[in-house]
């Protein structure tokens, strides 16, 4: 089943385009949708406190951008 997704703007009158493709953009980046962001793996059932220490921060980093 496909995800839903934020179509392009690039048919938008330009000050809705303006206001939606940050959105977008955002959007791709925290899901990993966006071109040339590394997808995020599921942790295994026997992860360590650690292992889900771990992907938390990447998650966090992901939406802060830092990483």
């Amino acid at each position: 089943m496909k995800k839903p997704a934020i179509p392009g703007t690039l048919n938008l009158p330009q000050n809705m385009a303006q206001v939606i493709e940050p959105l977008k953009i955002n959007v791709e980046l925290i899901t990993g949708a966006r071109p040339g962001s590394v997808a995020l793996s599921a942790l295994s059932t026997s992860a360590s406190l650690s292992d889900v220490i771990t992907k938390v921060n990447q998650i966090l980093s992901r939406i802060d951008q830092n990483g």
